[in-house]
């Protein structure tokens, strides 16, 4: 449940919503698209700075005052990113401060839906990650008009006070099955599906207004693909309950990857952006449904707990680097995507060797359910 409303707000599938704006309005002053975008790479990369000590720190104060202590800070860097005026304190506040409070909350939350189901696992942890996609589907949208009818100041505050009163709010649901336990194990490097994951994401309010389009669209795709992301989480990890996670997981990094290549880069008009959008949102939420699965069924559920921190830990890079390198691209190619878009195509199809490594060593033979 906590874990399920902290990922509710989805509030970093809003990000390119927010870093239009700025582009557009010219509020960091002459800042570009490519300075600009390094927030929202903090933001994503800070997300994942404190995993490795997750486990730690889950042990010597507990889940729940690592939990509320995340919130705080999160909300209270959207607040104060309100107050920015120059370009390191957006860097701190919407990214720094967010992405590490958001770490903190988020990753000591997931791994509790799985300590409680064994059958349907998949769709425990499918159900409880969707909450990011029904906040993005929301968000996006609703940032959107916030700052078109409050300012982008007042846009912040609200989301940043919101999101603390509705997190704190369900606290009292959580619930442990089994003591956080230490184990060692194989790292799951989920670092070359974050280089391109949120590529396409942050971009896409850019990128609808490059060919032509209202910058309301691209704040909408961010919403639908949010809301088609949701309903993939659950339903991917209903059918990796049947096929095994780590073939769906496979498949689902594989699909996001060729998505880039057949329908982002040949998208010129709002039909063929939505069909991308449709399509990445469907696949793509494979892996943050499916990743706590595939580390309980590697590492146990003892030791989920306290060592998920550090198995996500090799994202941090990846969230970091991907779309300033993508929007570094775009600035090299003089404004063309394509680059930028073969680049979240590319990376993100590699993703999919490394399970499909992993799945190979394990077991031979194709069609086994892992």
């Amino acid at each position: 449940m906590v874990g399920y409303a902290r990922s509710c707000w989805g509030f970093n599938f809003s990000w390119g919503v927010y870093q239009q704006y700025y582009v557009e309005h010219n509020i960091f002053n002459g800042a570009t698209l490519s300075q600009i975008s390094w927030s929202g790479g903090i933001g994503s990369a800070s997300v994942f700075l404190t995993t490795p000590f997750q486990g730690y720190m889950v042990a010597q104060f507990g889940l729940k005052k690592i939990i509320v202590a995340g919130i705080l800070i999160s909300g209270s860097g959207m607040i104060l990113a309100s107050f920015a005026t120059s370009l390191w304190q957006l860097y701190l506040t919407q990214g720094f401060m967010y992405g590490l409070g958001a770490g903190m909350a988020l990753f000591t939350s997931v791994a509790i839906p799985v300590q409680w189901f064994e059958k349907r696992r998949g769709l425990a942890s499918g159900i409880t990650v969707a909450g990011s996609g029904v906040g993005g589907a929301t968000l996006a949208p609703l940032n959107r008009y916030l700052i078109s009818r409050l300012g982008h100041q007042w846009a912040l505050r609200i989301v940043g006070i919101a999101a603390i009163t509705i997190v704190c709010s369900v606290l009292p649901c959580i619930r442990t099955r089994v003591p956080p336990k230490k184990r060692g194990g194989p790292l799951f490097d989920g670092m070359f599906v974050t280089f391109g994951y949120l590529t396409p994401i942050f971009l896409m309010p850019e990128f609808v207004t490059d060919i032509g389009l209202d910058p309301t669209v691209g704040a909408n795709l961010v919403g639908a693909f949010a809301g088609v992301n949701a309903f993939s989480r659950v339903a991917t990890g209903f059918v990796a309950d049947v096929f095994g996670p780590l073939n769906i997981l496979i498949l689902t990094s594989a699909l996001s990857g060729l998505a880039c290549y057949m329908f982002w880069m040949t998208a010129k008009n709002l039909t063929m952006v939505t069909v991308f959008m449709i399509f990445y949102g469907i696949n793509a939420g494979g892996f943050n449904s499916l990743f706590p699965v595939v580390a309980a069924n590697v590492i146990g559920v003892e030791a989920l707990a306290a060592s998920v921190g550090l198995l996500y830990s090799g994202n941090f890079f990846g969230n970091l680097f991907g779309t300033p390198l993508a929007s570094a691209l775009i600035a090299a190619s003089n404004g063309s995507y394509i680059w930028a878009q073969a680049f979240a195509g590319l990376i993100t199809f590699l993703g999919a060797c490394l399970p499909l490594f992993i799945r190979f060593k394990e077991e031979k033979r194709i069609f086994v359910r892992m």
